[in-house]
């Protein structure tokens, strides 16, 4: 565990805490060579500098990796930086120090997400889920997983967090319409973005594996569930298809990557539903980073195509 952050050095600081490397930079002066390393935790980004550097530690150093790092805090140009002494490669580290944490623990959602697979009456889908998620790795990933990289629910716990929050519109969308069949939305609400287990790297930053960049969340999250289905064995067909095909057009449109458009009444629900959770979720990230008094609108935001709106109150 960590004891001191990125925003609590102070000049002068001894320093023998773990850091996150994000950078490796191998620089020549007048003295000889060094080694600048970009080190970061979820409050900040330092630089910190091996003076007496080597092409021998220079292959040991991987970006993206935690390290507990021994040195002084001292300042360049009126920004701190750490004088680094010594380095030593770290695996036992608590995730939560180096990514940002959403509101619900990893208990609170997994009693969620427990609470909600029992709702779901329909025999196959339920034990579908509890194939799944039988799977303590996955139920792990899935748990502690992120929505995405930068648009909406970017933090650890955002994968379930979203997926849950869909569950509980997609109830109401089933209490309003008497046409969608509830087990089916449902289920697809918890398994639509499973795929995003295998698509994100979460060590010190949250950045695409390589599979998740060549393959994508949606086809990874069809094989994942055709795995499932497989391995139950007795599946029913007709289930399997609409199931397969909720989480294949899910996000809605070609052009947003679904390979198929909706072609139910619980796969257009279903896309309701993750883009109204998806678009809110990413208007308080921008509301919660941009708003202070003052400020009416945000600034552009690409992905939109627009300005989002604030509000003329002060707060």
């Amino acid at each position: 565990m960590k004891s001191v952050y990125v925003n609590e050095l102070l000049m002068g600081d001894d320093v023998c805490d773990l850091f996150a490397i994000r950078t490796v930079d191998f620089k020549e002066y007048s003295g000889g060579k060094m080694i600048v390393l970009e080190l970061v935790d979820r409050t900040g980004r330092i630089k910190g500098i091996l003076w007496d550097g080597s092409l021998e530690l220079l292959r040991d150093l991987k970006a993206g990796d935690i390290y507990k790092i021994h040195g002084t805090v001292t300042t360049y140009k009126n920004e701190n930086q750490i004088t680094v002494g010594r380095v030593e490669h770290c695996d036992d580290f608590d995730l939560n120090d180096f990514l940002p944490g959403g509101d619900y623990s990893y208990e609170e959602l997994e009693g969620r997400l427990d609470k909600s697979i029992a709702e779901i009456g329909d025999p196959d889908y339920n034990g579908l889920l509890k194939n799944l998620f039988s799977n303590r790795e996955l139920k792990k990933s899935f748990l502690n997983g992120v929505g995405g990289k930068l648009w909406h629910h970017n933090y650890i716990g955002g994968l379930a967090e979203h997926s849950l929050a869909m569950f509980d519109i997609c109830k109401d969308y089933c209490r309003l319409y008497k046409e969608l069949d509830k087990d089916l939305l449902l289920t697809g609400a918890i398994v639509h973005d499973i795929g995003k287990t295998r698509t994100y790297s979460l060590i010190s930053a949250i950045d695409y594996t390589s599979e998740g960049r060549l393959l994508g969340h949606i086809v990874m999250g069809d094989e994942i569930i055709r795995t499932v289905i497989g391995a139950i064995g007795k599946f029913p067909e007709e289930k399997a298809l609409k199931l397969r095909h909720l989480i294949l057009s899910h996000q809605g449109t070609l052009e947003q990557a679904s390979p198929v458009l909706p072609m139910m009444p619980e796969s257009i629900a279903l896309y309701a539903a993750d883009l109204l959770d998806s678009k809110l979720a990413a208007f308080r990230r921008i509301r919660k980073k941009e708003k202070r008094p003052g400020v009416e609108w945000s600034n552009y935001v690409n992905l939109l195509n627009t300005h989002l709106y604030f509000g003329s109150e002060e707060e």
